[in-house]
């Protein structure tokens, strides 16, 4: 397996998986420390490039506009995916994270415990609902009809809206915190939650319990790929578990630090460590092939609907390709 660098863009600035989001033809990234790019995915050339502010605590694309939420200023953004044009901005209070866009309804807030949560409108800006005053939430996600989110021994699904709670679930243990990824959709219907302790339970439409999956050395979620949710070792390494019943069905170790979610790639994974090494494992969780992107330091990978494959690396972003 043998990894070709098609674009690379320097970000005089680190890399990082919230930096940047992927698009049906185009790539938007932070960069220069101040700055919103829009590159096109076929050869990286500039599609837009505005100002905005610090790095963001959420970009999230909704159809044919951005949504951004940088750490200063202040502000919510939309911004037009086309042109790079102000669609609307809306101010928010200082500390404001987490960002979600479900059925025209932009949710922000409750990013560990310093505002509320605020549903705007997707057209204009303008406040649909807001907490009466600031709540803890985990990271937020559009799911099941509605935005999910909790905190504690609670996940909650609220109506977007007007932020009224169509469902409510108690869990066995506290969720896992602030910036973990603690919620992992498994189909239309079916959501796994993480909570503290590295414990996993399921939450269903239309079911009043969780059911409890079981605990495991692992600390963290990755995502829901192949059929199998992934989950980042306390050490080093991955391991799937079925979704199912809890059983965890195979393992990946690694000697180096895995900074990047696994991506299914044809009818396997690609797994990438923070040395620019990438690797290939199939069904089973064995290695089948591995290459590396020489001279760059990953912070994360991405994967298009369509096959297109990108890196962020420390100071780069790039896409590239993989041939036998």
């Amino acid at each position: 397996m043998i990894a070709t660098v098609l674009w690379e863009r320097q970000l005089h600035q680190r890399g990082g998986a919230s930096g940047f989001v992927v698009g049906p033809d185009c790539v938007v990234l932070h960069e220069r420390r101040t700055r919103l790019v829009c590159l096109e995915r076929a050869d990286g050339a500039v599609r837009w490039d505005v100002p905005l502010g610090s790095w963001p605590r959420g970009l999230v694309l909704a159809g044919d506009r951005v949504l951004v939420l940088p750490q200063a200023p202040d502000l919510l953004s939309c911004i037009d995916l086309r042109t790079g044009a102000s669609l609307w901005s809306a101010p928010t209070p200082r500390w404001t994270g987490n960002l979600a866009v479900h059925s025209g309804t932009v949710v922000t807030g409750g990013w560990r415990g310093y505002t509320p949560m605020t549903g705007l409108d997707l057209a204009d800006g303008g406040v649909r609902w807001t907490t009466p005053s600031a709540v803890t939430s985990v990271r937020t996600l559009a799911w099941g009809g509605g935005v999910l989110t909790g905190s504690g021994q609670e996940a909650v699904l609220l109506d977007p809206v007007d932020g009224s709670d169509l469902a409510r679930w108690r869990l066995p243990g506290p969720l896992a915190g602030p910036d973990a990824k603690a919620f992992v959709p498994v189909g239309a219907e079916r959501v796994v939650a993480v909570c503290e302790g590295s414990s996993l339970v399921t939450l269903g439409i239309g079911e009043d319990e969780p059911a409890r999956l079981g605990s495991y050395d692992p600390f963290g979620a990755v995502g829901h790929v192949h059929g199998a949710v992934w989950m980042l070792r306390s050490g080093r390494g991955l391991l799937a578990v079925d979704p199912a019943d809890g059983t965890a069905l195979w393992s990946v170790e690694a000697d180096r630090k895995m900074v990047t979610d696994p991506l299914p790639y044809v009818d396997a994974l690609l797994v990438g460590d923070a040395n620019g090494g990438l690797r290939k494992v199939g069904p089973d969780g064995r290695t089948v092939e591995g290459c590396s992107l020489p001279g760059r330091r990953l912070d994360a990978l991405a994967a298009a609907g369509d096959g297109g494959l990108f890196f962020a690396a420390k100071g780069t972003f790039g896409c590239f390709a993989l041939a036998p």
